[in-house]
């Protein structure tokens, strides 16, 4: 496989095909400590943040037959994706938008037509499909005041085509190291913002090789039983992403994804679910997690390590 190495910096915002958008919104709301900040009614999709970033969660309804068009009137989403919940795709985000351009550059010299190219107006991005066909996002956010995009006033479409040849790319980083979170409410677990995701995979080489080749991901850690798996982190050295090798009879793709708690929750408190919510609760000598499953079943964990880290994915059971 060519080298391209997009090298983002670390995982900024998962986006997922959901079943119904209010019953996730609702759920991602009360049980997960995070606040809608955009909705988009006319492609169905929703957007959830601490103010870590513009969102850490996209939700997007099932297509149920129909396309989904952008703000410039091109098919944004063809009506055969998203026809069931799933993994809409990963968002990394990168430097600058001059570094996400060079990468973009490796990938037309190595032959390799991105899966989509878009303008989000607070971000640049550019698609890629991994060996398994799951969606990469690597995006360079376009300006700092992404809350007068990205509020509730707005419900307008956000997403156009882009030409990343169109105009010298900027070399400024437009990403807040320490941005001021949004205040929890009393009761609520004050998570702070996604940190990683867990997909599982039976082309574990190939997906290896295009982690680190293409996306540029650096492998933090490897074990190879009592099954391979791999942990990768971007630039900031986040152990953002772990890849599961599964066996045949065992499902593939996108398997959970995980939201840090932060120090405003008391130490020795345990993390507790909302009445009615399938959970399990976690722990370890690394850290205390509360497993959820939301209304399409998937899972997302909010954790709290030991001591102030960011800590990879939780190791499902292989049953799980």
């Amino acid at each position: 496989m060519t080298k391209v190495e997009f090298r983002p910096r670390r995982l900024g915002h998962v986006n997922l095909y959901v079943s119904s958008l209010q019953k996730s919104l609702d759920f991602y709301e009360r049980c997960c400590g995070l606040a809608r900040v955009r909705m988009e009614s006319e492609i169905n999709a929703g957007f959830l943040s601490n103010g870590n970033t513009h969102h850490d969660l996209g939700l997007i309804e099932i297509s149920r037959g129909k396309d989904r068009h952008g703000r410039d009137g091109h098919v944004q989403i063809r009506s055969s994706r998203g026809t069931q919940p799933g993994l809409n795709h990963l968002g990394w985000e990168m430097e600058n938008q001059a570094e996400l351009v060079a990468a973009y550059r490796r990938m037309q010299a190595a032959g390799m037509a991105p899966h989509a190219l878009y303008d989000h107006i607070i971000s640049h991005a550019v698609y890629v499909a991994d060996p398994d066909g799951n969606v990469h996002e690597f995006y360079a956010d376009a300006r700092r005041d992404w809350q007068s995009v990205f509020n509730l006033e707005h419900d307008d479409l956000v997403t156009a085509q882009w030409d990343p040849l169109g105009a010298p790319p900027s070399t400024e980083a437009n990403y807040t190291d320490n941005p001021p979170l949004r205040p929890h409410r009393p009761g609520e677990i004050p998570t702070r913002h996604v940190t990683g995701a867990s997909l599982a995979t039976r082309r574990y080489d190939d997906m290896v090789r295009f982690m680190r080749d293409v996306a540029g991901f650096t492998v933090l850690s490897e074990q190879q039983q009592p099954a391979r798996v791999a942990i990768f982190g971007g630039s900031t050295g986040r152990p953002d992403l772990r890849l599961t090798e599964v066996g045949p009879n065992e499902p593939t793709g996108f398997r959970m994804f995980s939201l840090l708690v932060g120090p405003s929750s008391a130490a020795g408190t345990p993390l507790s679910p909302s009445p009615g919510v399938s959970s399990r609760q976690v722990a370890d000598h690394e850290r205390e997690s509360l497993l959820l499953s939301d209304p399409d079943g998937f899972m997302v964990e909010l954790y709290r390590p030991r001591r102030e880290a960011f800590l990879p994915p939780l190791a499902l059971s292989r049953a799980a």
